[in-house]
């Protein structure tokens, strides 16, 4: 797991205030430049690794590896950064340090400055469409969405919000994670948990403190938390995406298809070493509510284990067998909403048309609640359901849809269209008007919305 990077920036420029040197890098061919790095390096793995017991040791380990030459013939930046990178992951066993080289993004800006990260984020964000690499519809209503990133929700949000109403119909969603490396924190439980529902918190070295973690309740829709879902895991998958996996296996609300993943349950700060090379350190630790623990060092394990290329089709035959039992509760529970909606319709157009208003919009209301609680509800119903009552008689009944077609679709604009058409056929052009005024609102070009009032001030 990962922090935003900027938090993890902000702690680099608090314990490095040297940011604002401009000279040229020292050489790696200069022994004592590269001692002093090692040793910097040292320092901030003894000082801010998240397993205070151990990190003098893996500290002290990287020092004798320094004083034996490890790195004395090395002179390159890259080959040295992934020398001390593989060393570290080998010392400690864990895999978010990384030790490299600081290189100026495509857009050109300085590498060791205060724009680096925020536009190098950016272009990685543009590049992988915020992660969302893949989204697919399987027969027999089976959803597939592929994330090979997890950016901070206000990032992805837009696209999260519309690839969750994509799946919305989908009797069975399969999230494939297998090459998703992590990133700045899981969103994607939300839309399948309770909200609120607490998640993998992180302690934290230097404060002490754990900091929880809960599902979001600014996803843009209820929560499907009864959806059948399978996410594909594998080696590849790793931190924030292992975060998600563990979170959803532990709460019980996912089946796990495919081989362990890659073991990061820490959480990670960037430091700047000088003005060649920064560091990824591991400064916190997930901690599952569940659990009690995490998956470092282990990864997290599948519930049906399949080599990870096979995973797919491994979880859609078994998203085939649970979209099918999901499907017949939800038929079953479709169907009798329709038996107690339709003598509902009856009654109110009945009531209407006797000119009983009061009783027949309870009928109304009710039959809509309904149509909610069973999943029929949408703006598509709704003017499909008005259009019905089209006779002279129905007038009324009419009316009273569209009323609540407009109240529960507010930014619908063929909802205000329906009710505009209908209140001028009535002769009721104030009542008109106001829809009039709120389609020009919604769509502030709209010809006929223009039209319409300036020649209601004529």
């Amino acid at each position: 797991m990962s922090r935003p990077c900027f938090r993890s920036v902000i702690v680099a420029l608090a314990i490095l205030p040297g940011l604002g040197f401009r000279q040229q890098p020292r050489s790696l061919a200069d022994a004592a430049y590269k001692a002093g790095v090692l040793e910097k390096v040292a320092g901030l793995v003894e000082s801010r690794y998240v397993l205070a017991d151990k990190a003098r040791g893996f500290a002290d380990a990287l020092r004798a590896n320094s004083a034996a030459g490890a790195y004395a013939a090395l002179t390159d930046p890259k080959a040295f950064a992934a020398k001390v990178t593989a060393d570290l992951v080998s010392i400690t066993g864990d895999k978010h340090l990384s030790f490299r080289v600081i290189v100026p993004s495509a857009a050109g800006e300085q590498a060791v400055s205060t724009l680096h990260h925020p536009v190098r984020y950016s272009l990685l964000r543009a590049n992988e469409n915020a992660g969302y690499f893949k989204l697919d519809w399987i027969e027999p209503r089976i959803g597939l969405l592929e994330l090979r990133r997890f950016n901070v929700f206000g990032e992805a949000r837009e696209l999260a919000r519309a690839a969750m109403a994509f799946l919305a119909g989908a009797r069975a969603v399969i999230v494939d994670v297998r090459e998703n490396r992590g990133g700045s924190g899981d969103y994607l439980s939300s839309y399948f948990l309770p909200y609120p529902t607490q998640l993998c918190g992180t302690y934290t070295r230097s404060d002490g403190l754990l900091t929880e973690a809960w599902t979001r309740g600014d996803i843009g829709m209820a929560p499907r938390t009864d959806v059948p879902v399978f996410i594909l895991i594998g080696p590849n998958t790793f931190s924030a995406a292992e975060a998600f996996a563990y979170d959803m296996q532990s709460r019980r609300r996912a089946t796990l298809v495919g081989e362990p993943t890659g073991g990061g349950a820490h959480d990670t700060d960037l430091f700047v070493v000088d003005e060649l090379f920064e560091i990824y350190i591991s400064t916190g630790r997930g901690v599952s509510p569940v659990t009690g623990g995490n998956w470092e060092g282990v990864g997290v394990q599948p519930d049906i284990r399949v080599p990870a290329g096979k995973a797919l089709d491994a979880a859609v035959v078994e998203a085939k067998k649970a979209a099918e039992a999901y499907g017949r509760a939800q038929d079953e529970k479709q169907k009798k909403a329709v038996e107690a909606m339709q003598p509902l319709a009856d009654e109110a157009a009945h009531l209407f048309r006797e000119g009983r208003p009061e009783p027949a919009a309870g009928a109304l209301d009710r039959l809509l609640a309904i149509a909610h609680e069973a999943g029929f509800m949408s703006d598509f119903f709704m003017l499909t359901f008005a259009y019905n009552f089209q006779a002279p008689e129905d007038a009324r009944m009419q009316l009273a849809v569209l009323e609540r077609y407009a109240g529960l679709f507010p930014d619908s604009r063929e909802a205000w269209e329906f009710l505009a058409y209908v209140q001028e056929a009535r002769g009721d052009k104030a009542a008109a008007l106001v829809c009039y005024r709120k389609i020009l609102a919604l769509d502030p070009k709209n010809p006929t919305a223009i039209r319409k009032i300036k020649e209601s001030a004529k």
